[in-house]
Order: C-alpha cells, then sequence, then structure tokens
C-alpha cells in the first residue's frame, strides 16, 4: 500500500488538511496564534529551501505537513466565527425551506437580514430554526418570501439527557444558533425575493414536487420516489423510514453517490461512444459533468448530492485527462476541495460514510469479486452487485455502529433488491418529470413507478420481520478506535501479504476484546437512577443489565421519551427492560413498586403525592416531584428534590434540589 500511495499527493493534504480541523474544533486554539504560527512555518520553509540537502527531506516534509494542517485550522476558525446578533426589534427575514409540517407546527429554516432596533438597522446573515403556528396563511409561504416579526430568537439547548443525540451542536455546524416560535398573528408576509442558487433550486424542485404529487401513485409511494430521486426526505414517514433502516436499505433514500452513479451510468450509457476520439473526450467531459450538476440542482444542491457531484466530477477530468489517474488522488483531491469551502464537512456523518463507503468498494471490491469467477452476465451482475454491498458494508460499519448503534443483518438481501429498483426507479422517476404532459405516457410510467416501489416495500417489510433483523452494535468512541485500527492493518495485509500487519490487527482484535469485557463486568457491578428532563416523570432504574423504566403514562414508539430510553438501553448495552407506569405494584428480585413509591437497591424513591402514608412513615432518599404537586413536603437534608418546573426559577430554594427544565437529567450511581 505505501508504493500505491507515494504517488498520491492529495491524500497526504487532506489527511494533514482534515487533522488541523478536527484539532482546531477539538482545542481551543485562538486564531492569532495559528495566524503567527502558520507566519512561522512559512518562514522556516523558505530557509529550508534556501540550504536545502537531502539530509534535510524529512524536516521539510514534516513541516510542509504542519503548514497544511495550520491552514486547515485556520480555515475552520474562519468558516466558523460568527456570532448570533442578539439585539431585539423588528426582524427581517427570507424563508429558505419549504415549510415541513409537524405534529403541531410547520417546521422551515429563516436567513436573517435585518434587525430594526428602533434606532438602528443591523445587518445580519444568521440562519435560524423556525416554527410557525398552523394556520391558512402558510399557504403563501414558499423558498424566498420575505417576512417580518418581533419574537426574539433563543439560543437552542439540548434536553440534557444521557446518550441524546447532541443537536445543537449539529445545528451549530450549519451554523444555525437560534430558534424561534411564530404564532400567526405575530408575523406578516412583506414580498417574495428570488435571488441566489440554493433559492432557485429550492424553489425548482417545489415544482417537480408537485409533478410528483399530481400523479395516481399513492401518498407513502409519492414519498418515496421524492426521496430516491430529488432528495426529498422531509415528508417520509417514521414507519417508512425505520423499515428501510431496519433493512439496512436507508441509503437508497438518502440521495448520494449511489443516485450520481446511476445517472452517470445512463449518460455514459448513451454518450459514452464520445470517448473515442480525443475531440469527443472532451465534449464527453463538458456534458457529463453539465448533466451530473443539473442533477444536483433539482435535488435542491443538497450536501450529499455535491458531495457525489464534485468526486464524480473530478474523477471524469482525471480520467479523460490523465488515463493513469490513481482513483484513491481524486477522492482525495474532491474531499480536499469540499473542506475548504466547508470545513464542517469534516464532522458529517454522511460526508464520513460516503468516502468510507467509496474506498472500501475501490479498495476491497475488487478483491472480493476474485474470490469467485462468474462468467455468466446475468450471475455476474449479481455478483458484483453482493461484492460491492459487503465491500461497502465492512468499510462503514465502525462508523454506522458508532453512529447508529445497529447493524442491518439481512443488508445483502436487502441490495440485491432495492440497488436494481433504484436502477428502474431513478429513470423512471426524471422519464415521468420529462413527460407528466403527455397524459397515456405518464400514466403508464407512473402504473410501473408505484407497483416498482409497493413491491420493494412490501420486501423490505418482510425482511424487516426477520428474527434479528437489526441487533444493536454499539461502539464508544475508544472502541471505535480499535475497530478502526483493526481495519487499517487488515488492509495493510491485504496490499503487502506483510505478516506484521495482520499480527497488529489480531493485536487491535485482542485489545478491543479486553476493553469490551472490562465495560460489561462495570456494568454489572453497577446501580444507576436516572430521571429523565421531561415535564412527564420518566425514571430510569438499572442494575446490572436490566432496566425498569417507571413513567406516568405508558411509552409509545412515537413517543420522545421512549426514543431517550432506547438511547440509554443501547448505549449501555442492557439486556431486558421492563416498562411500569406509576400507579401500579410491581415487584422482584431488584425492585419493589408500590402506589408511587420505590424500593431499588436500598435506595427509596418517591413518585407521587398521593402516597402520604409513604410521607408520613420513611424518609425517602430521592423525591421526584410532577407538575400537579402544589403541596410542600417536608424534606430530610440528605434527601434529592426533583422538579421539572419551566418556572423554576421562583421556586423554593431547597438543598440537594436539582430541576430538570434547567439542569438536564438527573443521574446518580453507585
Amino acid at each position: 500500500m505505501e508504493n500505491t500511495f507515494k504517488n498520491i499527493p492529495f491524500l497526504r493534504i487532506t489527511v494533514a488538511f482534515a487533522t488541523g480541523i478536527y484539532l482546531a474544533s477539538a482545542l481551543s486554539i485562538p486564531s492569532t496564534f495559528l495566524f503567527f504560527f502558520a507566519i512561522a512555518a512559512m518562514a522556516f520553509l523558505f530557509v529550508l529551501h534556501r540550504f536545502y540537502n537531502y539530509t534535510l527531506s524529512s524536516i521539510f516534509g514534516i513541516n510542509v505537513i504542519v503548514l497544511i494542517a495550520t491552514f486547515g485550522a485556520l480555515t475552520y476558525k474562519q468558516y466558523n466565527n460568527i456570532t448570533p446578533v442578539n439585539a431585539s426589534g423588528l426582524m427581517a427575514a427570507t424563508v429558505i425551506e419549504t415549510p415541513q409540517e409537524k405534529t403541531n407546527s410547520y417546521k422551515s429554516l429563516l436567513l436573517l437580514h435585518t434587525i430594526d432596533t428602533g434606532d438602528t438597522l443591523i445587518g445580519t446573515r444568521e440562519k435560524v430554526l423556525v416554527y410557525f403556528e398552523k394556520s391558512a396563511d402558510l399557504e403563501h409561504l414558499k423558498p424566498g418570501s420575505q417576512i417580518v416579526f418581533k419574537e426574539l430568537p433563543e439560543p437552542v439547548e439540548n434536553r440534557g439527557n444521557p446518550y441524546e443525540f447532541d443537536y445543537k451542536k449539529y445545528l451549530a455546524r450549519k451554523h444555525i444558533f437560534r430558534q424561534v416560535y411564530l404564532k400567526t398573528e405575530n408575523w406578516n408576509l412583506i414580498g417574495f425575493q428570488n435571488n441566489t442558487p440554493l433559492l432557485w433550486a429550492e424553489t425548482f424542485r417545489d415544482k417537480l414536487l408537485k409533478i410528483y404529487r399530481s400523479q395516481q401513485i399513492g401518498t407513502q409511494e409519492t414519498e418515496i420516489l421524492s426521496a430516491l430521486t430529488l432528495g426529498y426526505k422531509r415528508d417520509l414517514d417514521r414507519e417508512t423510514k425505520r423499515i428501510f433502516s431496519s433493512a439496512g436499505a436507508m441509503h437508497v433514500l438518502a440521495v448520494s453517490g449511489l443516485h450520481v452513479g446511476i445517472i452517470f451510468f445512463a449518460f455514459s450509457f448513451c454518450f459514452g461512444f464520445l470517448q473515442k476520439r480525443k475531440i469527443g473526450r472532451f465534449i464527453y467531459v463538458i456534458l457529463s459533468i453539465s448533466f451530473l450538476w443539473s442533477y444536483a440542482f433539482i435535488t435542491g444542491l443538497s450536501p450529499s448530492v455535491l458531495r457525489a457531484c464534485t468526486m464524480f466530477s473530478l474523477i471524469i477530468i482525471a480520467g479523460n485527462i490523465n488515463r493513469r489517474a490513481n482513483i484513491y488522488n481524486s477522492l482525495a483531491a474532491s474531499a480536499c476541495l469540499l473542506l475548504l469551502i466547508n470545513p464542517n464537512n469534516l464532522f458529517e456523518v454522511g460526508f464520513q460514510l460516503s468516502y468510507t463507503a467509496v474506498f472500501g468498494i475501490v479498495f476491497l471490491q475488487p478483491r472480493i469479486a476474485g474470490l469467485w469467477p462468474v462468467k455468466n452476465k446475468v450471475g455476474l451482475f449479481f455478483w458484483n452487485l453482493i461484492s460491492v454491498s459487503i465491500a461497502a458494508q465492512i468499510a462503514t460499519f465502525p462508523l454506522s455502529a458508532y453512529y447508529f448503534n445497529q447493524f442491518p443483518t439481512y443488508f445483502l438481501l436487502s441490495n440485491i433488491v432495492v440497488i436494481p429498483a433504484a436502477m428502474l426507479l431513478i429513470p423512471l422517476g426524471i422519464a415521468l418529470l420529462a413527460f407528466s404532459k403527455i397524459p397515456l405516457l405518464a400514466t403508464s410510467i407512473s402504473f410501473l413507478v408505484k407497483w416498482i416501489i409497493k413491491g420493494v416495500y412490501h420486501v423490505l417489510s418482510s425482511i424487516e420481520l426477520f428474527p434479528n433483523s437489526t441487533p444493536d452494535v454499539v461502539l464508544q468512541l475508544p472502541e471505535l478506535l480499535f475497530v478502526l485500527s483493526i481495519l487499517f492493518f487488515f488492509f495493510l495485509f491485504l496490499r503487502s501479504r506483510r505478516v506484521i500487519f495482520i499480527k497488529s490487527s489480531l493485536l487491535f482484535g485482542v485489545l478491543l476484546t479486553a476493553v469490551i469485557i472490562f465495560s460489561e463486568y462495570r456494568q454489572i457491578n453497577q446501580h444507576e437512577i436516572i430521571v429523565l428532563n421531561t415535564p412527564e416523570n420518566v425514571v430510569c432504574f438499572i442494575s446490572s443489565n436490566r432496566m425498569y423504566v417507571v413513567s406516568e403514562d405508558t411509552l409509545s414508539v412515537d413517543d420522545f421519551n421512549y426514543s431517550s430510553v432506547q438511547d440509554i438501553k443501547r448505549s449501555k448495552r442492557l439486556k431486558s427492560t421492563v416498562c411500569i407506569t406509576n400507579n401500579e405494584t410491581y415487584s422482584d428480585d431488584y425492585i419493589l413498586l408500590d402506589n408511587g413509591l420505590v424500593i431499588f437497591e436500598g435506595k427509596k424513591v418517591l413518585l407521587k403525592s398521593q402516597n402520604t402514608k409513604a410521607e408520613k412513615e420513611i424518609k425517602p432518599d430521592i423525591i421526584i416531584e410532577n407538575q400537579s404537586w402544589k403541596k410542600e413536603i417536608p424534606i430530610s437534608a440528605d434527601c434529592y428534590y426533583i422538579k421539572y418546573y419551566p418556572d423554576w426559577q421562583k421556586s423554593a430554594t431547597k438543598k440537594n434540589q436539582h430541576i430538570l427544565s434547567a439542569q438536564g437529567a438527573f443521574i446518580t450511581a453507585w
């Protein structure tokens, strides 16, 4: 592998640049220090170049890498040097996303550009997450709509529950720091302005979506087709996402490299003959890149499509200018370009999965396919499909397990169905847009699309019901690093066949096993109580690998609290969960629940005020107040008093008091 990568300058540049971005994110390094450090590094390079000889080559190379990493850190600092304007007053903003219907509101994104404080006008370019109260006025809102409002946006905050998705950081990477809820009477539509490529793309995609919705395909089928061809996933219901995710086919609904690859394959099939001559290759490059970026435009210029189109554009250029172009160099060049434009791409899960998947396919697929020579064309097609799926799954497995904590057991079976279906549905979907004005042809295409999607959905629903279709596979950060090390040395072994690499891979495998065993041992000997940050009392009692969840109401799958409980279960690798409501009576060897009083591993927890007998006769270690609890309770000095209270600042101060809405979840372990 070392010999292979000697001629890949962009790989080293990209790794150094990405390292600088990561260090700038993880460490609070002042931009001024980075600037002067870069100047010093360049001066040192100049001196080395002036007195250069072979013995200084290593020092020269290391200094270049350090300089590139410093530029990466400076790029990250400059890109994220944004501070929200906290001035109050009349605010003018542009709607930049089509409002999406939620349970009690419509969600969209605003670009705040002017604040009238009464004394002065303040200009800004801040993105604000907005929730509109449901009303008929929202029918007139679309990308480019100009609105005014007076509500002051509030900072986005996490709930503070353990192992929850860090939504605040996720939005901050997209330069979204605040959110606002607007009632119908608190905002006004003042005009329309559509003057940026992103707004053009969003508006154009809305028109294409209306074409799909006007066809007799079916609501669910339209949602899936819109996601598959136009990258519009906002209308997908929770059940559809769950089925595709459980079956290992969620990647088909996220327009990315697969979809752009299918589009490029269709284009090459029709116009590949142009590459036979020199002038034809030039025309082919121009047409193919134009075709790909036109597709990116109609999909709304989403980040995943931009990544894929950038990657394919560089590969197309490299492949037609220099036939010996190294695919790894092209991949690294595209990644470097995207990081230069937006260094926050490095932290996007989609960015990481895209490049690891492509690397896995390029590096592993030929080796896997070579294990079984297939001469039959049909058999070869499916064997290549299987080998591509295996290669991509091996490469992306560590990151998938780290971010999503699950593994789709039957991904091979799913991909054999969904990828050929996608190869049919994407061209058919584009054809439906092109020929929607021809009734007979549009009806025929709609019929095919509808029943292909129905068939795929039925197959995936059946696969999702298979036993152990999505077992929990949890990797914490240290374990992720060990797994990546195992794969890294294994790949080196495949390339060089040197025994030292397979020994290193096995060593990291042993270390990974030791870390997991130690983690399991710690969990077995630990007891924990977690009170979730929610207005309704939800308390998790964890003993060894069991968890008891006591709540005011029965938890449903669609409930946010249920998701929080599942996050805890997966992250701690718990084997069983028992859900109980606090007005029940329940007991086993670990816990006793009687009308709101819980006795768990020597701790007494009082969950509701109706249990007056418990208040008088025992001294609880923890009292958890619900919203309907109005009376004061005598509390001992060593008792924790926990409540939610949205108006917590007005509540009486008590020793050992924990306010969930302000401090997040309450956790105690022993």
